[in-house]
């Protein structure tokens, strides 16, 4: 199946398919007899007429049929595999079928297979793998890919009665149960699917394994049945009481329905079976998601003198250290860590043999987070310094920029990005975008738009570049071009909400064409009805047109969400003119309490005349 499915990007030569197909001697022969332009001046391409058919294919009983390559049937499989190559799949597949009817041959089926599905046609994979089916119909992979491709077209009946026959008829039961949860999986509709997978195993001769009990839970829980989920989970739990497995879907499952007692559940199991690595890490997790950090962390410690090999755990630990403001604790680890993943990597014999430059790479940004957060920026910058793994070498270098245009150090950050040698186009805009950011931050916009507009340049067509840009005209003040390429974004991406939520409050901001405010504000929250910025933007345009009522109704539900200085600002001042003096200024006092150096709120401060 696996291969069968894999999309056909490197497709393989119309000779090489050839060789695969049990073919006689063909009907192209060489006469010297006159000559031939290209290939000497007596040589001469001679096509033999086309043979009656029941001399071009002989069939064989248990085997493949013995075809004789004629012209005709050489044009239509080259024809056929440069339409693929071309990425006209539908003809190409088409092609394919009618030669393995005509043929008898089952793996140009499985060609013509590969290329309906390369093209996303459902329909005509489903032909070509029922013509495969038909010509092998012994064959388990024809039979298990004929019903994934029904099932995922909708077409299930006697579906549950063929599962549950290939389920009695197999040896390994479980292999059987998982091939019809892969089949199955392809429906769309996973209610349906939960009932065919249901009826499968219920009736079969394997109704009473773990393994079909986890098969039901998981595929209950595709179709979000989570009462189901975690109820076959238990009965797989029941059945293999040692299976991590079954343990794992029970505490998963059971934190959608009862997350206390999943939590119980997963401890004793962990106390019972103390090497169920997966259940305890995954545990661990969940306690320091809770913040119940130090539980988080006895369970690890726990595993570590059980496992004093198991090196990994010394940065699980760092990192449940880190997030309980432990730091140092979590340094003492991560130190810990880099001398085992340095001496693995010195005994390494060749390059690629060990992930610890990876691992590596991962203690020195922790340790460098570390660093930043007490305040020691060099060493910080020092640590990223040492990361030397390519696929992490270029975000490095763009966070130590990040933190000398912290120190105030712009041109050294600059120095650094544009040295860091950016290989593809996401690490290029990610460089121009922190570029842009720090000098944006260092009030200098014109060099910020500068880069940003050489790398709208060259990708002249990206939403995220022409959106950035424009946000720098628009603090620029700069609103005609600001406009103008904000209007790109919306031809480009119409449910940009963001692009119109800009431009729409750009507009508001200024008291300019309001009702054309309103109105690309509206589309943004018609697009992501929930976002804050947008629901400010639109209690603002509202607060601009005098309808305070509704103003304050729309910042109300946005500061709820977002409870920022700026917001607080445009809520304060809406409740002012509503008549609420009293609930501005304890709006206003929370937003100077969260952010007193907002400008947007010092200039409202200012405008009322009311002291922080």
């Amino acid at each position: 199946m696996k291969s069968l499915f894999k999309s056909i990007v490197s497709q393989i030569s119309a000779f090489a398919l050839l060789g695969g197909v049990a073919l006689s001697c063909a009907t192209v022969a060489w006469a010297q007899t006159g000559p031939l332009k290209g290939f000497g001046q007596n040589a001469q391409l001679q096509i033999k007429p086309r043979q009656p058919e029941s001399e071009v294919i002989r069939l064989r009983a248990g085997e493949l049929p013995e075809v004789t390559l004629t012209s005709t049937i050489l044009f239509r499989i080259l024809a056929s595999e440069i339409s693929a190559q071309r990425g006209a799949y539908v003809p190409a597949g088409k092609t394919m079928l009618d030669l393995s009817r005509e043929l008898g041959d089952y793996r140009l089926a499985r060609r013509s297979l590969e290329f309906y599905l390369a093209g996303g046609n459902l329909p005509g994979a489903l032909e070509a793998s029922r013509a495969w089916l038909r010509l092998t119909p012994d064959d388990p992979e024809a039979s298990s890919t004929e019903m994934a491709l029904a099932a995922a077209s909708g077409q299930t009946s006697g579906l549950a009665t063929a599962l549950r026959k290939q389920i009695d008829a197999a040896t390994d039961k479980s292999a059987a149960i998982g091939q019809a949860f892969a089949v199955l999986s392809r429906m769309p509709d996973k209610r349906a699917a939960l009932r065919i997978l249901s009826t499968a195993i219920g009736d079969s001769n394997a109704r009473h394994l773990a393994s079909g009990h986890m098969a039901l839970a998981d595929m209950a829980r595709a179709a979000g049945d989570n009462e189901r989920a975690l109820e076959e989970s238990r009965l797989a739990l029941a059945a293999a009481p040692r299976s991590e497995d079954a343990a794992l879907r029970v505490f998963e499952y059971g934190l959608s329905v009862d997350p206390e007692r999943a939590l119980r559940d997963a401890t004793e199991f962990a106390a019972l079976q103390p090497n169920a690595r997966r259940l305890r890490v995954i545990l661990a997790s969940h306690l320091a998601d809770r913040g119940q950090f130090d539980a988080a962390m006895a369970e690890l410690t726990a595993m570590a003198k059980r496992s004093p090999e198991d090196f990994d755990l010394l940065f699980m630990q760092a990192q449940v250290a880190y997030r309980a403001k432990k730091l140092e604790q979590a340094r003492g680890f991560l130190d810990q860590y880099v001398n085992v993943q340095s001496q693995r990597l010195r005994a390494s014999a060749a390059a690629g043999a060990t992930d610890a430059p990876i691992a590596l790479a991962e203690a020195y940004q922790l340790l460098s987070k570390i660093a930043e957060e007490q305040g020691q920026l060099d060493e910080a910058v020092n640590l990223l310094a040492k990361i030397d793994d390519p696929s992490m070498r270029y975000t490095s270098r763009i966070r130590q920029a990040l933190i000398r245009a912290k120190q105030k150090k712009v041109d050294e950050a600059l120095a650094l990005i544009d040295s860091a040698n950016a290989q593809t186009d996401e690490e290029i805009m990610m460089g121009a975008s922190a570029g842009a950011q720090i000098l944006r931050d260092a009030n200098r916009l014109p060099e910020a738009i500068r880069r940003m507009q050489a790398l709208d340049q060259r990708m002249p067509d990206t939403v995220d570049v022409k959106y950035e840009l424009a946000m720098l005209h628009e603090r620029a003040d700069q609103m005609r071009e600001a406009e103008r390429l904000l209007r790109q974004v919306i031809a480009l991406d119409p449910g940009h909400a963001h692009a119109h939520n800009a431009l729409g409050y750009s507009l508001a901001d200024r008291n300019q064409r309001l009702p054309e405010a309103l109105a690309l504000i509206t589309r943004a929250l018609e697009i992501s009805p929930r976002d804050p910025f947008i629901l400010d933007s639109m209690g603002w345009v509202k607060y601009r047109m005098g309808q305070y009522k509704e103003a304050v109704d729309y910042l109300q539900r946005a500061y709820d969400r977002r409870p920022e200085a700026e917001i607080a600002a445009h809520l304060g001042e809406a409740l002012w003119k509503s008549g609420q003096q009293d609930a501005a200024r304890k709006v206003w006092q929370e937003g100077v309490a969260k952010d007193a150096s907002n400008p947007t709120l010092q200039e409202t401060l200012k405008r009322f005349g009311v002291r922080p």
